[in-house]
């Protein structure tokens, strides 16, 4: 009875929109949990009930991206339970309370909840509900629990510990519609095809090539762009300005007659430019991009206006709302004149904020439609250089602005806290992690709950005050801070008595101890997981404020767009873009401390951006030996990772693009080092190999015999260790095998135990190929040795792949000319399951250094298997760093995919 409830309560889901077809809660084989973390973070849940009444939760009292705060998560499903509460009209007995939800504590009454929602007149008029054939405003009591109902859903709460919140960024995306693109489609990129824009003498002539139609798009957009603009100022601001009181209308309209200004003259050179490449034969469109690279100045204004329109939007509906009857008229008069009513006032301001993000994008169609042998090349890829790098600047000053409101939030929540004269959280950076942890001050050794709040420069610990049950834990009392720069994470001292009792929940200890040793912290998390997390949130945050080997820089806030000092890119944001040189009183960013000033920075055209083009067997793992001891002296620099070794030690090479600086790796431990301190190592046998006798036939004297499968077989494959290896799935159909790897890079392998009936339980390699799966046989001789073919034999399965990701399995396949190159676990779609799949991979072109722990940090070189593109429009792409293995976002201005090249 128990899974009727949740998969009836996942298809109501789906018939509201909410949830895909193809989600993982819809499958065969899906479990209750995969519904509960759908919805664990309030998000979707806040999307139904727009769903179901339209404008009901205001987009301002939830976050559409939580990134996995718990501090917004709780205020999501807050938000969801006032609102089915007011408008909705459910009873406190109805709802479930937030720890139901966020910690899946009692999934059975968050069902509950959403049945009865569905069943209110308001859900039924346009949606059937759950369960189904009840017609009454109740729904009707779920049946009461049996001894399975238990067993599904007393899991639930060890299963959320477990495993953190899902990032459902594909999911959002399909179910909040955003009306903002279609405003801007119908005002810019479709007028000319609706007729309304009439053709003129200056129009180009009618299109050949595909990329003669993308220089008509960039001229014909940028043209119904400035006629949007125009609009706006004949329409609105010049009728409304006796209307509006003057503060009112400079905060609605801020930066709207310069915009004209600036795109009037924009527009006539680019349409000099437009020409130009239609009249020459081969079609040249440099010029558009030379136009683009001058503009780039001024369309940092961009940035200005991006941080008004929250303000602008809230300005116009506090307007609307005071019942000023001559004022509300006459906006609507503007509305109707400008547009026959179809866009709101508050809609249309979002156009400018669309039309900046979009250059970079029809840039980017401009250089994929030109020949890479062309001369025009190399000045695209500064303007489209340029552009990413306004595109970035923009989104991450929108970003930056929708922290400071959080960090505001969060400051306004803790009701004692009394911050230090002229100063706000604002001032300690960017939050990093938030969350419930046990803390044990070592003075006077009192265990507490402390909800804490951790900041690039302080730690607040605080205590959950409970208002109302829906309310809980909207409101703090603060009790004590630590600054982050006076402390250090030390498990040294962790001993025996650290540990709580046996079967405490709280039992996954780390140390903080303040670096003169006076005090000192013991945090307790509730899994090794998550005590990790914070351990890598805490020294991240020390990293950002404290720049490793770097004393002389220092986290700062420029109060004026500041481009970097060594790479001319801009710094991005509105608070704490960069860093500051003490010295020299320079502005940089995090990846760029310590390096030397690249050519052709701070000239008025960027520089050409390096092209990363590596042959195949760049990528592939090679190994080297050292020369010499190396302790970090030299050091990397940018906020590199040193790997220390000795004289005559093995390192696997896993990126040597850079001349001087190669990364590597000695068995877990990565990080760089001066590449003259090594020299290649040829792979030889090892002993491990079996050596086989040949007689002059050709043949082996010894012909090994395949391995009687006998009492052992395979059994207990997984305690020998082979789960630990990103190549390894355990059992496995062929069919299964074949579905997970087709949509991978070539080169990317498997091992698996075989469940075909003439094969059960021996081992099988599948490898993409070709873009075709092959299957492999893994053979055992008598000696129970593995190979391939009868040529080369290993005492161990490890040692078979390591031997074959060096040496081309064509030797005994022919067929397959391939080594293996990619493990499975570390693509993108062998890691999470059949249900992502990799949508290509992309080369880093400069390094990145990430500031919070959702983010990859990227060397030039470092190859990136893309997991989504959602964010393409906030200028960041999700995915996972083929070397690490992190799965986190990045700035896609930093990335090249490798089909560019």
């Amino acid at each position: 009875m128990a899974s009727e409830e949740w998969q009836q309560c996942a298809n109501w889901l789906v018939r509201c929109k909410i949830l895909p077809e193809d989600h993982r809660a819809t499958l065969p084989d899906a479990e209750i949990f995969d519904l509960a973390q759908a919805l664990r973070d309030g998000v979707l849940i806040c999307h139904l009930l727009n769903n179901l009444k339209p404008a009901c939760v205001d987009v301002k009292d939830f976050s559409p991206r939580p990134q996995l705060s718990q501090f917004l998560c709780l205020k999501n499903i807050r938000t969801f339970l006032q609102t089915c509460k007011k408008v909705f009209g459910l009873r406190d007995a109805d709802l479930f309370e937030p720890p139901d939800l966020f910690d899946v504590k009692d999934f059975r009454k968050v069902l509950m909840t959403l049945s009865h929602l569905s069943k209110t007149d308001i859900a039924q008029s346009r949606y059937s509900g759950f369960p189904p054939n009840h017609r009454t405003h109740r729904a009707p009591p779920l049946p009461v629990e049996d001894d399975d109902d238990e067993d599904i859903y007393g899991n639930l709460p060890r299963m959320a510990l477990e495993n953190d919140l899902d990032d459902n960024e594909e999911i959002y995306d399909k179910v909040y519609q955003d009306d903002d693109e279609e405003i801007y489609e119908d005002l810019c990129a479709r007028r000319h095809k609706r007729g309304s824009h009439p053709v003129t003498p200056s129009e180009l002539p009618p299109p050949v090539t595909k990329l003669d139609y993308c220089v008509k798009e960039i001229h014909d957009t940028e043209k119904n762009y400035a006629d949007a603009l125009t609009m706006l100022v004949q329409h609105f601001i010049k009728p409304l300005r006796d209307v509006i009181p003057a503060g009112d209308r400079d905060v609605i309209f801020a930066h709207i007659e310069k915009l004209l200004e600036i795109h009037k003259s924009l527009l006539v050179e680019l349409q000099l430019a437009c020409r130009q490449a239609f009249s020459t034969t081969a079609g040249s469109a440099s010029h558009i991009a030379e136009v683009f690279i001058k503009w780039k100045s001024k369309l940092l204004i961009y940035g200005d206006y991006c941080s008004n329109l929250p303000k602008a939007q809230e300005k116009i509906d506090e307007i609307l709302k005071r019942n000023e009857t001559m004022i509300k008229a006459q906006i609507e008069t503007c509305e109707k004149r400008a547009n026959e009513g179809k866009f709101k006032l508050r809609d249309l301001l979002h156009v400018p904020m669309q039309r900046v993000l979009k250059y970079h994008l029809l840039l980017r169609e401009l250089m994929r439609q030109t020949s890479k042998n062309s001369e025009d090349i190399r000045t695209l890829e500064a303007g489209l250089e340029a552009m990413m790098d306004l595109s970035l600047y923009v989104n991450e000053v929108k970003r930056d602005n929708e922290t400071l409101l959080l960090i505001s939030e969060i400051q306004n929540s803790i009701g004692d806290l009394q911050m230090p004269a002229n100063t706000s959280l604002k001032d300690y950076g960017r939050l990093q992690k938030d969350g419930e942890l046990k803390v044990r001050n070592h003075q006077d050794n009192k265990m507490k709950t402390r909800y804490i709040f951790l900041f690039d420069k302080v730690m607040l610990m605080c205590k959950s005050k409970m208002v109302d049950k829906f309310l809980w834990g909207e409101t703090y009392n603060y009790k004590e801070a630590i600054i982050l720069a006076t402390f250090k994470v030390d498990d040294s001292l962790l001993t025996k008595e650290t540990q709580l009792k046996r079967g405490d929940k709280w039992n996954c200890p780390f140390i903080m101890v303040k670096k003169e040793n006076k005090s000192a912290y013991t945090f307790y998390a509730k899994t090794e997981d998550m005590r990790l997390k914070w351990i890598d949130a805490i020294k991240l945050a020390l990293e950002n404020t404290q720049p490793p080997d770097h004393p002389n820089f220092v986290m700062h806030t420029f109060d004026k767009p500041t481009e970097c000092y060594v790479c001319s890119k801009l710094l991005r944001g509105v608070f704490f873009q960069g860093y500051l040189c003490q010295e020299k009183k320079h502005g940089v960013h995090k990846e760029c401390i310590g390096k030397e000033r690249e050519r052709g920075a701070g000239a008025s055209v960027p520089p050409i951006p390096p092209r990363v083009v590596e042959p195949t067997e760049s990528r592939r793992l090679s190994r080297v030996k050292a020369l010499c001891d190396y302790i970090g002296q030299p050091a990397p620099g940018a906020g590199r990772n040193v790997l220390s070794f000795r004289k005559n030690m093995l390192i696997d090479i896993i990126n040597c693009t850079d001349p001087q600086w190669w990364k590597g790796k000695i068995e877990i431990v990565e990080g760089w080092f001066p590449q003259h301190l090594v020299k290649e190592e040829k792979l030889i046998r090892k002993d491990s190999y079996v050596d086989v006798q040949i007689n002059e036939n050709g043949r082996v004297t010894s012909p090994p015999q395949p391995h009687t499968h006998g009492g052992e077989g395979y059994v207990n494959i997984e305690d020998r260790g082979l789960t630990t290896y990103k190549w390894f799935v355990g059992n496995m159909q062929r069919d299964a095998a074949i579905d997970r790897l087709k949509g991978l890079q070539n080169g990317t392998f498997l091992i698996r135990v075989s469940e075909n009936p003439g094969r059960k339980g021996e081992l099988s390699l599948s490898i993409k190929y070709d873009n075709q799966v092959r299957h492999i046989r893994v053979e055992r001789n008598a000696e129970n040795h593995f190979f391939l073919a009868d040529t080369n034999f290993f005492k161990s399965l490890p040692d078979l792949v390591e031997y074959y990701q060096h040496n081309s399995l064509k030797d005994s396949f022919p067929g397959v000319d391939t080594t293996l190159v990619y493990p499975f676990k570390t693509q993108i779609g062998g890691a999470t399951g059949p249900g992502t799949r990799c949508l290509g991979y992309a080369v880093a072109v400069y390094d990145y250094a990430a500031t919070a722990t959702t983010q990859l940090s990227l060397c030039r070189g470092d190859r990136v298997a893309i997991y989504s593109k959602t964010g393409s429009d906030k200028g960041w792409w999700k995915g996972e760093h083929c070397s690490s293995n992190k799965v986190g976002y990045f700035p896609l201005a930093y990335v090249r995919e490798e089909e560019e090249e």
